[in-house]
């Protein structure tokens, strides 16, 4: 089976320290004498790391061989602008302002002539800047069930709509030269192509793994029901805002790694009871980390 690569984005900065704790490091406890996890509480890696005691789940992961941590990733010069370093991440530039993202490239790669409009799938509001390429189709959901065209129209009222949007979409003649035309009918007719892919996917779900009513979990629901749909979706993008926690940190932090841990976990169950997980790794970042 093809590799897919799930990517996770933990919006607002999250406290990557209090994550993976160097409990180990005296300095740790030295400089955060406030917000710093005990090494009591803590999920111990090794003798010098230990995992956010919200992190439970992750841990089981961990130790089953199914989990990796990169520490110390960066890059020259950090900005600690959380939208520059949002923007870098994105990007992969870390020293020049681009409109390229990253996964856009990634998407183009595996499919250079554009066979498949749902190669890239985000979950979320909008589609996030590191799937942007100009020309690339990707696909942005925020809900499954409701997913589509003219959705809160019915009947023939919708049909003669959906219809009129399609024509508009598919003229049978277009001026090459209007590039900007061009665009936008391919946009157009990408999006119906998505909407008629992703329409009967959740029809084809079924577990027996009961996901949380938040909305990461409900995310990674949707991308087990895409990826398990067979469509040939290689790029799937989730996110989870709210971490720029400052003096809540430590109770909006526990709350928040909670909802990852348990979402994961649900997620790669699913997964695992589909025999869909061995091709799937996923990647998880925020602003500075």
């Amino acid at each position: 089976k093809d590799p897919v690569l799930v990517v996770l984005q933990l919006s607002g900065g999250n406290d990557f320290m209090n994550t993976v704790v160097p409990y180990g490091d005296p300095l740790y406890y030295d400089f955060r004498k406030t917000v710093g996890i005990s090494e009591g509480d803590l999920l111990h890696i090794d003798g010098r790391y230990g995992l956010h005691p919200a992190l439970g789940p992750i841990k089981e992961m961990y130790d089953a061989s199914n989990v990796a941590i990169v520490a110390g990733v960066g890059y020259p010069e950090p900005d600690r602008s959380h939208f520059r370093s949002m923007d870098i991440w994105h990007t992969a530039e870390p020293t020049a302002v681009v409109e390229e993202g990253w996964l856009g490239r990634v998407i183009r790669e595996l499919d250079p002539n554009k066979r498949n409009v749902c190669t890239g799938v985000s979950f979320g509001q909008g589609l996030p800047r590191a799937m942007y390429l100009g020309g690339v189709p990707a696909i942005s959901v925020r809900n499954l069930e409701s997913y589509g065209l003219l959705t809160k129209m019915s009947g023939e009222r919708q049909r003669r709509a959906l219809d009129v949007f399609t024509r508009m979409y598919t003229p049978e003649e277009i001026d090459e030269a209007s590039m900007v035309l061009g665009h936008i009918g391919q946009t157009g007719v990408d999006a119906l192509t998505g909407a008629d892919m992703l329409k009967p996917v959740p029809g084809l779900y079924s577990s027996t793994v009961e996901y949380a009513d938040d909305e990461l979990s409900q995310s990674l629901m949707g991308i087990a029901q895409v990826h398990t749909a067979g469509l040939g979706t290689r790029v799937l993008y989730a996110e989870l805002s709210g971490f720029d926690t400052h003096g809540a940190q430590m109770g909006t932090q526990t709350d928040l790694l909670g909802k990852v841990s348990r979402a994961v976990d649900d997620f790669f169950a699913d997964l695992r009871e589909h025999d869909a997980a061995e091709e799937v790794v996923m990647l998880v970042f925020t602003e500075f980390g």
